[in-house]
């Protein structure tokens, strides 16, 4: 499964096991409570057993979390 993660502070793309939404939606809500949004991305990997990958907006993924606004939306091809 690959996740888009855009923010202010950078945006990402992670690599792991998949997860439904439901399951991301948790992980967002669970995680932001202990850190802010700089730091999601590093415990999310850390919990979930993701790994980051080089950056690209040619990559199709499957979900996106928008770290501004607290969404998580699956994009459209």
């Amino acid at each position: 499964m690959i996740i888009e993660i855009e923010s202010y502070y950078g945006d990402k793309i992670l690599h792991g096991k998949h997860l439904k939404r439901r399951d991301i939606e948790n992980a967002l809500d669970e995680i932001l409570q202990h850190v802010n949004e700089s730091d999601f991305p590093s415990v999310f990997c850390a919990r979930y057993d993701y790994e980051e990958l080089d950056y690209s907006d040619s990559i199709d993924v499957d979900y996106v979390i928008d770290l501004d606004t607290h969404l998580i939306f699956k994009p459209q091809y």
